[in-house]
């Protein structure tokens, strides 16, 4: 792979990094905001999504597809906007004795990591592309995806579609095959979620 691409990777993640970091915390309303966008994505481009992935398998209903990948994952972003208050709230701890008695108090606070990384796979592109950037959203963080080159057509409309909807520093999308596979996954990531062949 020709070190132009991994030098453009390297260089959004540090720009995704720094602006985690200017913005740390992130708003909740910042997140939802995220949140929405990626549904509204979805839900403005779904015909177009569900018809680059009949063209990408050949003979997958654009039904099927317009259920799993389309709907399944907008109601996903409906549910991680409904509980993610309560995610991010802290859970209070008991503190041993004698601590209490001197006014100690003890809690978990959930903190967003940074930059999380996608590898998504073939079979649900925008399923397994989306549902974790929901999350990766609510919890705060900014996400670079490489999507799977057996659904090519589909990874490209989703780089355009990501670019259309999101900043760079908030979310990016990185095609290409086994070779850039390769190098995102061996980006620093804050966090790396992976669905797929272990090889």
């Amino acid at each position: 792979m020709a070190d132009n691409r991994k030098s453009e990777m390297e260089a959004v993640l540090r720009k995704q990094r720094a602006a985690h970091h200017q913005m740390r915390p992130e708003p909740m309303a910042l997140r939802k905001d995220r949140i929405e966008r990626a549904m509204k994505l979805l839900k403005d481009h779904g015909d177009d999504l569900c018809k680059v992935m009949a063209a990408d398998f050949g003979n997958r209903s654009p039904h099927q597809s317009m259920i799993t990948d389309i709907a399944g994952t907008v109601n996903f972003g409906k549910y991680c906007l409904k509980h993610m208050d309560k995610w991010a709230r802290p859970d209070r701890r008991h503190v041993q004795f004698p601590l209490g008695l001197l006014g100690a108090k003890a809690e978990v606070r959930y903190e967003p990591k940074g930059v999380v990384g996608i590898l998504s796979p073939w079979n649900f592109p925008v399923n397994l592309s989306f549902g974790p950037l929901m999350q990766i959203f609510a919890a705060g963080n900014r996400a670079m995806i490489k999507p799977s080159e057996f659904t090519e057509k589909t990874s490209l409309l989703t780089k355009e579609l990501v670019e259309e909807y999101f900043t760079p520093d908030e979310c990016a999308v990185f095609t290409g095959g086994p070779e850039v596979a390769a190098t995102f996954s061996e980006l620093p990531f804050d966090h790396l979620i992976f669905t797929g062949s272990t090889a």
